[in-house]
């Protein structure tokens, strides 16, 4: 059986629209029920299905919910009565004779007794609607098998120890756990999945084992959702007991997957299986390539950069690329394939209303607001900076400073791929996911404007500001400085800093000063003083305004061709090898002469800066 975690009810209509916090249950029991119900389909003739009495009685008391006497909205059955009907209900499941009749009469009159009592607005619905209603009437066949229910009884007596009474009485004191106010629910919904699984064991018993019998297989999707966290740390824990019987489960999630081994490298399942951690093997799915997602967009006719761009943004990501994909499917329609601008795939708005493809994407990637809206400011970092310490975080809480210190606490808990930058030591930017990174980048290009964006990557400049002349200015100043507008300074600084430098190490800083962001469309480049140096009064540093202008041409050209928006460039790349061969005959080192020919065979494959990785060396 499958359950989306991520959904409405795990992808049950019947379930869409119940609260997590409600006294006759939680998203845990509704998943519980859930699970046991398709579990307990029959799917062959020969084979019986499985049945969850353990598991049932738990569901079936807590979600009683009963009206208390001072509730208004028991009108129909007074305290009394239902208080006799509680003792009716304690009957029918400790009974253990064979008078099924009786007991079926007994248990019909307290769930017509429950169901005249339920206040409409106890859970937000009706009666008998969501998990905690289903779970009543299926259950109550389940509990008139005599022998079964004194297994069911058992456990629980010998499961709820710290209680006092005998089953019933247990029973009844753990709902009363259950439902008190600002309680902790999660070792009592642990209980609930230990019935679940003890219901597995007892059905999977030495017979079935000897003859090799499957266990139940559960797909579950979007684990990282907060009920994931709830079922699987229980499951896993109770299922490392001395003779469980547990499902296998495959659990989907999002998160790093490279910190995990790829499913094309499990060549033997068997000896995976040998590797198994507390019962879990971790694998990492594969990430998209190219030719996957144009299988995605399947054969119609589409601008032959489509799936690149898509790549960029999706980050090999399955999910991302199907949400691009079908905005791809919405806009195409209303532009010719050749005229189909890679922003408006970006900007494209659902059909549902529920934002541009854009909100949708960083939704799923970073699902706290708290998180997306912090990242936008500290986003576009691109290295290691002093951090504030704690009185200076909280003197400039209200300040862009002190946004930006917020920002970067709540990234370190985006568990999301980090990449380092080529030539940089091992560093990684504020936000180290390539894809999330330019997705955050659009956003805040789209949404701010031309005044904020200024402001934003100043202050993140300033983080950066050197200590002594222009040759000590970083890469990652200059990275703020192109994203700007500022060119003639970037350039002036490079060209001063190309003698000062080994060619490696100047152009892994030109890699990562080219991977900037373009400002927005209405942005005006304001120069400001800073310590970018004025190559052109250094006649030392200067040598020649050829080797300036290919600096120029190089900057340009390499800058527009990091723009994520941008498909491959022929002149554009002919430019890149034009500069960097004027580089190659003012010095010619082997350096330059294979960043000449792999640059432009990379380029050309459309990687960008900052992953144009350089032949040796580092940045400085």
């Amino acid at each position: 059986m499958r359950a989306d975690l991520a959904v409405p009810g795990f992808g049950d209509p019947f379930l869409a629209g119940l609260a997590d916090a409600r006294p006759d249950g939680s998203h845990l029991t509704d998943l519980l029920y859930l699970l046991s119900y398709k579990l307990g389909l029959r799917v062959r003739r020969t084979m019986q299905p499985l049945r969850f009495p353990r598991l049932t009685l738990g569901l079936l008391v807590v979600t009683a919910w009963r009206a208390d006497e001072t509730s208004a909205a028991a009108t129909t059955v007074s305290p009394q009565d239902l208080r006799r009907a509680e003792q009716r209900l304690r009957e029918v499941i400790s009974q253990n004779g064979d008078g099924q009749v009786e007991r079926r009469a007994r248990l019909a009159q307290w769930i017509q007794a429950l169901e005249r009592d339920l206040p409409a607005g106890a859970s937000g619905l009706g009666p008998l609607e969501g998990a905690g209603r289903a779970a009543l009437r299926p259950a109550s066949p389940r509990l008139l098998a005599t022998r079964v229910n004194r297994g069911a009884l058992r456990w629980w007596d010998d499961h709820l120890r710290h209680e006092q009474g005998d089953a019933v009485q247990k029973l009844f004191g753990f709902v009363r756990d259950f439902r008190r106010p600002g309680g902790d629910r999660l070792p009592l919904e642990a209980s609930l999945i230990g019935a679940f699984l003890a219901d597995i064991t007892h059905h999977y018993g030495p017979l079935r084992r000897r003859n090799e019998v499957p266990p139940p297989l559960i797909l579950l999707d979007n684990t990282h959702a907060p009920v994931g966290a709830r079922l699987l740390g229980p499951l896993r824990r109770a299922g490392t007991a001395k003779d469980a019987m547990g499902p296998v489960v495959v659990a989907a999630r999002l998160g790093d997957a490279r910190a995990h081994r790829a499913l094309r490298q499990v060549v033997d399942p068997s000896a995976a299986l040998g590797q198994l951690a507390d019962g879990v093997l971790r694998l990492g799915l594969p990430e998209l390539e190219r030719g996957d997602i144009g299988r995605v967009l399947g054969d119609a006719d589409r601008p032959p950069y489509l799936p690149l761009l898509i790549g960029r943004f999706a980050g090999g990501r399955a999910g991302s690329a199907r949400t691009l994909a079908g905005a791809a499917d919405a806009v195409a329609p209303d532009r010719a394939p050749d005229a189909h601008p890679a922003a408006s795939l970006l900007d494209a708005v659902g059909a549902d209303g529920g934002g541009s493809t854009v909100d949708r994407l960083l939704t799923v990637l970073l699902p706290e607001p708290a998180q997306r809206f912090a990242t936008g400011v500290a986003g576009p970092g691109v290295g290691r900076r002093r951090r504030a310490s704690a009185v200076e975080r909280a003197a400039s809480r209200d300040t862009l400073d002190g946004r930006v210190e917020e920002a970067l606490e709540l990234l370190e808990g985006v568990c999301w791929a980090p990449v380092a930058w080529p030539g940089t030591d091992g560093s990684v930017p504020f936000v180290a996911d390539p894809a999330l990174r330019l997705l955050l980048l659009h956003r805040l290009r789209t949404w701010t404007a031309p005044e904020g964006w200024r402001e934003i990557h100043q202050h993140l400049r300033s983080g950066y500001a050197p200590d002594g002349g222009a040759e000590s200015v970083p890469a990652a100043y200059l990275h703020h400085t192109l994203a700007l507008g500022l060119t003639d300074e970037v350039v002036r600084s490079l060209h001063h800093w190309l003698a000062h430098s080994t060619p490696a190490a100047w152009l892994a800083a030109v890699n990562i000063v080219c991977a900037a962001p373009h400002p927005p469309a209405e942005f005006e480049a304001v120069p400001v003083d800073g310590p970018c140096g004025g190559c052109g009064q250094d006649a030392s540093a200067a040598r020649d305004e050829v080797v300036h202008r290919a600096v120029a041409r190089l900057l340009e050209a390499l800058w527009e061709q990091s723009d994520p928006l941008n498909a491959p460039c022929p002149d554009r790349i002919d430019q890149v090898e034009s500069a960097l061969r004027t580089l190659y005959e003012h010095e010619p080192t082997d350096t330059f002469r294979q960043a000449l020919r792999h640059w432009s065979a990379r380029l050309r494959e459309g990687v960008q800066a900052p992953h144009l990785t350089v032949p040796e060396g580092g940045a400085r």
